[in-house]
């Protein structure tokens, strides 16, 4: 009995972490004209969000945990889904802004860019407003299903 008990712990940790997990939705392929969104395999959301994190100075799982914040360092959301072009190069963030509601929005990479606040790990910063932000197109994570 004493031996049963950290073996049923260890797999049930191993199956409440493969139940929170939501890797599959965090990278998606940009869909062709009226066509929904598209999962991705691991091995190219992997590649993709690689090199995105590189592009930005970051490590991958920095990039999956930064932040989005103003110039004068205002939180204004938090970094949710990749999105990919035909190619698998990342193109546009899904951020969930802060505030009420939970909104995500799709913002160009190119409005984009890497900073590191008191020496912690770097987030992104951009030069929109939370206004700007609230203006993006929203984010339809039922497309990507």
């Amino acid at each position: 009995m004493t031996r049963f008990l950290p073996l049923t712990a260890a797999a049930l940790l191993l199956m409440g972490a493969a139940a929170c997990s939501d890797r599959e939705d965090d990278v998606v392929q940009a869909p062709a004209p009226g066509q929904p969104l598209a999962p991705v395999t691991e091995t190219r959301a992997d590649a993709a969000t690689q090199q995105a994190a590189l592009a930005f100075g970051m490590t991958r799982q920095q990039l999956e945990d930064a932040d989005l914040v103003s110039p004068q360092r205002t939180d204004l959301g938090d970094v949710e889904t990749l999105i990919l072009d035909a190619s698998g190069t990342v193109t546009h963030i899904v951020i969930e802004l802060e505030g009420p509601g939970d909104r995500e929005v799709v913002v160009p990479v190119g409005q984009l860019s890497s900073i590191v606040l008191n020496d912690a790990d770097p987030d992104l910063t951009t030069t929109l407003t939370a206004a700007d932000l609230a203006g993006m197109p929203v984010y339809q994570p039922t497309a990507a299903r």
